[in-house]
Protein backbone atom coordinates (compact mmCIF):
# COMPACT_ATOMS: atom_id res chain seq x y z
CA UNK A 1 0.00 0.00 0.00
CA UNK A 2 2.97 2.30 0.76
CA UNK A 3 4.35 1.89 -2.64
CA UNK A 4 0.80 2.93 -4.37
CA UNK A 5 0.90 6.19 -2.41
CA UNK A 6 4.28 6.74 -3.30
CA UNK A 7 3.48 6.12 -6.79
CA UNK A 8 0.42 7.64 -6.99
CA UNK A 9 2.03 11.05 -5.37
CA UNK A 10 5.22 10.85 -7.65
CA UNK A 11 2.70 10.41 -10.38
CA UNK A 12 0.48 13.89 -9.10
CA UNK A 13 3.63 15.67 -8.63
CA UNK A 14 4.96 14.89 -12.46
CA UNK A 15 1.69 15.86 -13.97
CA UNK A 16 1.42 18.93 -11.97
CA UNK A 17 5.30 19.75 -13.06
CA UNK A 18 4.51 18.75 -16.65
CA UNK A 19 0.92 20.26 -17.24
CA UNK A 20 1.54 24.14 -15.68
CA UNK A 21 1.77 25.59 -19.13
CA UNK A 22 -0.11 24.74 -22.18
CA UNK A 23 2.66 26.38 -24.42
CA UNK A 24 5.79 24.31 -24.89
CA UNK A 25 9.42 25.80 -23.48
CA UNK A 26 10.88 27.97 -25.43
CA UNK A 27 14.62 26.02 -26.11
CA UNK A 28 17.77 27.07 -27.50
CA UNK A 29 16.63 25.29 -30.62
CA UNK A 30 13.35 27.14 -30.99
CA UNK A 31 14.95 30.72 -30.22
CA UNK A 32 17.55 29.59 -33.33
CA UNK A 33 14.71 28.71 -35.63
CA UNK A 34 13.00 31.63 -34.66
CA UNK A 35 16.13 33.64 -35.38
CA UNK A 36 16.79 31.35 -38.88
CA UNK A 37 13.10 32.54 -39.77
CA UNK A 38 13.94 36.12 -39.32
CA UNK A 39 16.74 36.40 -40.74
CA UNK A 40 15.07 34.75 -44.30
CA UNK A 41 12.45 36.95 -44.21
CA UNK A 42 14.58 39.87 -44.00
CA UNK A 43 16.73 38.85 -47.04
CA UNK A 44 13.86 38.43 -48.51
CA UNK A 45 12.20 41.66 -48.41
CA UNK A 46 15.75 43.00 -49.07
CA UNK A 47 15.89 41.28 -52.09
CA UNK A 48 12.39 42.18 -53.51
CA UNK A 49 13.48 45.90 -53.03
CA UNK A 50 16.69 45.46 -54.43
CA UNK A 51 14.48 43.59 -57.31
CA UNK A 52 12.47 46.33 -57.76
CA UNK A 53 14.94 49.08 -57.85
CA UNK A 54 16.84 47.39 -60.79
CA UNK A 55 13.22 47.17 -62.86
CA UNK A 56 12.77 50.91 -61.80
CA UNK A 57 16.81 51.67 -62.97
CA UNK A 58 16.34 49.36 -66.13
CA UNK A 59 13.20 51.05 -67.24
CA UNK A 60 14.55 54.19 -67.05
CA UNK A 61 17.31 53.34 -69.46
CA UNK A 62 15.03 51.66 -71.83
CA UNK A 63 13.12 55.31 -71.93
CA UNK A 64 16.26 57.09 -72.22
CA UNK A 65 17.34 54.62 -75.12
CA UNK A 66 14.01 55.08 -76.29
CA UNK A 67 13.97 58.92 -76.42
CA UNK A 68 17.55 58.23 -78.07
CA UNK A 69 16.47 56.43 -80.88
CA UNK A 70 12.92 59.31 -81.67
CA UNK A 71 16.01 61.92 -82.79
CA UNK A 72 17.83 59.59 -84.98
CA UNK A 73 14.62 59.16 -87.13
Amino acid sequence: MKTFITISMLAGAFATACGGNDKPAEGPMEKAGKDVDQAAEDTKEGVEKATEKTGEKAEEAGDSIKEGTKDEK
